[in-house]
Formats: C-alpha cells, sequence, structure tokens
C-alpha cells in the first residue's frame, strides 16, 4: 500500500485521521476514497491547488492510520477491505471483546 517512505504521526495527521473516521461512520463504515475526500474537502470549502495538498494529506494519513509502521505511535484506524489497491476505505476492525 505504501508508496513512499513511512510517514509519522503527526497532530495534522491525527486531526486528518479523525476527520476520515468521522466521515466513514456518517457513511455507516466505509465508503470509496473519493466520495470521502471529497465530503471532507467541500465541508472546508477547499477547492483547486488546495484541494490537490490536502488530498495527498488526507490519503497520507489513511494510508499511516491503516498500516502503521512497527515503530509508530499512530493506531491503526482504517482498513482497506478489498485489498491493496482497493479504493474503498473502511474503519479498522476492532479486536473482538474477550468476556470471562
Amino acid at each position: 500500500m505504501r508508496s513512499r517512505k513511512p510517514g509519522r504521526l503527526t497532530p495534522v495527521k491525527a486531526k486528518l485521521a479523525a476527520e476520515i473516521r468521522q466521515q466513514l461512520l456518517e457513511h455507516g463504515g466505509s465508503a470509496h476514497r473519493d466520495v470521502i475526500i471529497g465530503r471532507i474537502l467541500q465541508r472546508k470549502g477547499v477547492s483547486g491547488p488546495a484541494a490537490d495538498r490536502a488530498r495527498r494529506a488526507l490519503l497520507s494519513a489513511f494510508e499511516l492510520h491503516a498500516d502503521p509502521p512497527p515503530d509508530s505511535e499512530a493506531p491503526r484506524l482504517f482498513d482497506l477491505p478489498f485489498g491493496p489497491d482497493s479504493h474503498r476505505w473502511a474503519l479498522g476492525q476492532r479486536p473482538p471483546v474477550i468476556t470471562f
């Protein structure tokens, strides 16, 4: 999935991940990435060259939180339910709750 060197967790990426998570929740837990990105950009009123930068930042935040490097503090929040080449984004699978 990763096209560049692994990213690191920053406050900006954490905030973008929260925005992605909120949009995924509003779409029932999964949606095409273009829908999620488009909604976030629309809500912020971003267009033109700024939209391209914002789109890249959102993609980077998703990548970091979908497949965090082992030494990263980033939590695994997201999933690509149809595989690494999929553009379908989803909320990550929560670990099962074990009760005794």
